[in-house]
C-alpha cells in the first residue's frame, strides 16, 4: 500500500482493533492484528520503517500495518495523544515537548540518535558569517529540523536573532524556495542535499561530523498503549528490529522503497540517501540515547531553569526492546 497522507485530519479519526483471518498454504489461518503507525517526514532517516512495511515484515510478525504520514513531530505527538495512531516515529523534541507538558509520551526505540542535518546555502554563501541577516528554512517550529539549525546557528557562533528562521513544511518545498531565490539556507537531509548540490549550492555544516548526541528521530508511543498492548507492542518491535536488519543488508530493495516514499526519481540521491543512514547512523539495536536525550531537557531549560533537574529517563521506555533484545533474536540476525 502506498503511503498515505492524513495531515491534521488524522487527529480526529477513529480506529478500531480489530482481527482479520487470511488463508495459509497449509488451510490453517493465521490472524494478522490491524495496527496503525505513523511516520512524521519523508527523509531518509525514517526508511527503516518503510522497509519493514513493504518487505512484508510486519506481516510475518503478526501484525497488518498501514503506514500513515503525519507531517511534523508536534502533530505527530497529538496523533499519539488520541491513541489513535499508537506508534509513531518521531522527532525526540516532539516527544520530550509532550511528556514535559504532561503526557505519558516516551521514546521507546531511536533511529536516529545524533544530529544527521546538513546545513545547506545558496552558491553566493560559502562562510558561517555570510548568514547573518538571511532567510533559513525549517519544516516546523520546534520539530528535529528546528531544534538542528538553532544548534547549527550556536555551533556557527550566530545569534538566531542575527537570521530568520522560517518555516516552511517539507525538504522539497524548501528547496523549491531556495532555487526561486526566497530562502538562502535550509536544513536537509540526503537525498535532498545531494539534489541541493547538484544545483550548485554549499553544504556549510554536517552536523553528524560534529558526532554530538542528540535525539533527533525514534519511535515514540504512550505508557498506556505499552501497558495495555504490551504483547502487541513486542510483536511490533520484533518485526522492526528485523526490518532494521533488512535495511543494512538488501541495499537494492531498499534504495527502491526510499525512492518509491519520498517520491523521487533521481537515484544517485535515493542511494546517496542509503549509504549515509543504512551503515553509519542507524544503530543494530536502536536504544534511544539518554544522553542526546539530557540535550534536548537543556535545550528546554535555557527557558525554565528548573527543568535541569529531570532525568532522561523519564522519558524512555525500553522494556519492550530489552525484551527483544535479551532473547538473543537482534544478534541472530547478524550472525
Amino acid at each position: 500500500m502506498p503511503p498515505r497522507s492524513t495531515g491534521f485530519r488524522i487527529i480526529g479519526m477513529t480506529v478500531a482493533v480489530c482481527l482479520f483471518a487470511i488463508a495459509t498454504p497449509g488451510g490453517a489461518q493465521t490472524k494478522l492484528e490491524r495496527l496503525h503507525v505513523g511516520y512524521s517526514a519523508q527523509a531518509g532517516s525514517l526508511a527503516p520503517i518503510w522497509i519493514t512495511q513493504e518487505a512484508g515484515i510486519f506481516k510475518k510478525h503478526g501484525l497488518d500495518v498501514e503506514l500513515l504520514f503525519i507531517p511534523g513531530g508536534p502533530t505527530a505527538a497529538a496523533a499519539l495523544l488520541s491513541g489513535e495512531v499508537p506508534i509513531t516515529v518521531v522527532g525526540g523534541p516532539a516527544v520530550v515537548s509532550s511528556n514535559l507538558a504532561g503526557s505519558d509520551l516516551v521514546m521507546i526505540a531511536g533511529i536516529v540518535n545524533r544530529f544527521a542535518f546538513q546545513i545547506v546555502a545558496v552558491k553566493p554563501i560559502t562562510s558561517y558569517q555570510q548568514l547573518k541577516g538571511k532567510r533559513l528554512g525549517v519544516n516546523r517550529f520546534g520539530a528535529s529540523p528546528d531544534v538542528a539549525a538553532r544548534f547549527a546557528l550556536k555551533h556557527m557562533g550566530i545569534d538566531p536573532k542575527d537570521i530568520t528562521i522560517l518555516q516552511l513544511g517539507e525538504q522539497s518545498t524548501r528547496l523549491t524556495a531556495m532555487m526561486a531565490g526566497q530562502l538562502e539556507a535550509a536544513v536537509f537531509l540526503p537525498p535532498i542535499t545531494t539534489m541541493a548540490q547538484k544545483q550548485g549550492m554549499n553544504v556549510l555544516l554536517d552536523l553528524a561530523e560534529l558526532d554530538a548526541e542528540f535525539q533527533i528521530t525514534g519511535l515514540g508511543s504512550s505508557q498506556k498503549f505499552l501497558t495495555q498492548r504490551r504483547g502487541t507492542a513486542i510483536k511490533f518491535m520484533h518485526a522492526f528490529v528485523e526490518g532494521i536488519h533488512y535495511f543494512k543488508t538488501h541495499r537494492p530493495e531498499s534504495v527502491k522503497t526510499i525512492a518509491k516514499y519520498m517520491k523521487i526519481n533521481d537515484m544517485e540521491a535515493v542511494r546517496a540517501t542509503y549509504d549515509y543512514f543504512a551503515p553509519k547512523v542507524v544503530p543494530q539495536k536502536p536504544y534511544p540515547s539518554l544522553k542526546g536525550i539530557k540535550a534536548l531537557i537543556d535545550l528546554a531549560a535555557n527557558e525554565k531553569p528548573e527543568l535541569r533537574s529531570i532525568s532522561p529517563e523519564r522519558f524512555v521506555n525500553i522494556t519492550i526492546l530489552k525484551e527483544v533484545d535479551d532473547t538473543g533474536f537482534i544478534d541472530r540476525l547478524y550472525r
